[in-house]
């Protein structure tokens, strides 16, 4: 329902914006629509403002970005390094309770950029289209540091409810899946689901625990994207889960991850079937993990280590990363000998 209206707001903000624009620097096309009162915006005021960014391509208009759904607005110092000049001669001319429509077509946005920077769902000659609404202005930072407190805590809040909203439909996906597959998995207390293929033996893993594992990840689709058995990662190697505080003792993994290895013991085989909201989240991870994917890692436990161990193990791993280190850096040098230096003429 938010999102129908964050798309109702685009919309109707775009109507207005088409009705006239002037045309700024560096390709930008703006119109203003003065709805405050009182004076401009100074250098060195705070401002604080509410942001929707859109795409048209021509046929409809995609939301990219908006401090709505965020849960606040953006607080800025207003200075000719905060902005780019061509928007920050656009800025000086709103007031308190101004609203600010920005057209500019992904040509001039990317023109300055490295070829490929355009992201894949962009197409030349589209429109960027930004509609900014001034909320406050702020005259000191003391006023600014406060209102930017709320507006965090507003963020936080949010980004929880969200967080909540899409665990429920992650949730909902996943026991489609096992009903559509006749797995039973087991819920644990944060969310994710652990399917036992084989029991192990002692007790199961815990916040003092560091583990031994082997894995392979794979999208609920089946594409694998990570494995330290399959050679074609070219890591087939044990990898050290660190499940305590103790961050000396090696690295950790993915909340939702670490919560099912503790449903685990030494020896066991399962499968981990991560919620995208206890994985990469709405970002996803490069290529291979889309936005609110979920996940599903083959694991097998192969050994627990006490701390003398895994303290052992985690200096052992330091050491041959410095090794690596010192073989990458020879081997530069090696490449690209420096020519000796010749003492000047007299010494």
């Amino acid at each position: 329902m938010r999102k129908i209206a964050y798309l109702l707001f685009a919309v109707v903000t775009l109507t207005a914006c088409n009705q006239s624009f002037k045309k700024g620097d560096e390709g930008i096309q703006y119109k203003i629509i003065a709805d405050g009162k009182g004076e401009t915006i100074k250098p060195g005021d705070y401002i604080e403002f509410h942001f929707t960014s859109i795409l048209n391509n021509g046929k409809k208009d995609s939301i990219l970005n908006t401090t709505r759904e965020m849960g606040a607005p953006q607080i800025i110092l207003f200075d000719s390094t905060s902005l780019p000049p061509a928007y920050f001669k656009i800025f000086k001319l709103l007031r308190k309770g101004d609203s600010l429509c920005t057209k500019v077509l992904t040509d001039s946005v990317f023109k300055k950029q490295p070829e490929g920077s355009m992201p894949p769902f962009m197409k030349k000659g589209q429109y960027l289209f930004t509609n900014i609404k001034i909320t406050n202005v702020y005259k000191t930072k003391e006023a600014a540091d406060s209102a930017q407190k709320l507006a965090a805590t507003a963020m936080q809040e949010a980004a929880k409810a969200k967080s909540a909203a899409q665990l429920v439909k992650d949730d909902k996906v996943l026991n489609e899946y096992f009903a559509k597959n006749n797995i039973k998995a087991i819920k644990t207390p944060v969310g994710a689901y652990v399917e036992i293929l084989q029991p192990g033996t002692g007790a199961n893993l815990d916040t003092t625990s560091v583990a031994k594992i082997n894995y392979t990840g794979k999208t609920l689709a089946g594409k694998m994207f990570d494995s330290n058995t399959d050679p074609s990662m070219k890591h087939v190697e044990p990898l050290t889960v660190n499940l305590t505080n103790d961050q000396s003792l090696g690295g950790g993994v993915i909340v939702g991850m670490a919560d099912a290895l503790k449903l685990l013991n030494k020896g066991a085989k399962a499968k981990l079937y991560i919620p995208s909201t206890l994985g990469y989240g709405p970002q996803g991870n490069g290529g291979d993990i889309g936005p609110n994917e979920n996940l599903i890692f083959e694991v097998e436990i192969l050994n627990v280590l006490d701390k003398a161990a895994a303290a052992a193990d985690a200096a052992a791993a330091q050491k041959k990363f410095q090794e690596m280190q010192k073989r990458y850096m020879d081997s530069i040098q090696k490449a690209n000998p420096q020519p000796a230096q010749t003492a000047p003429a007299g010494k």
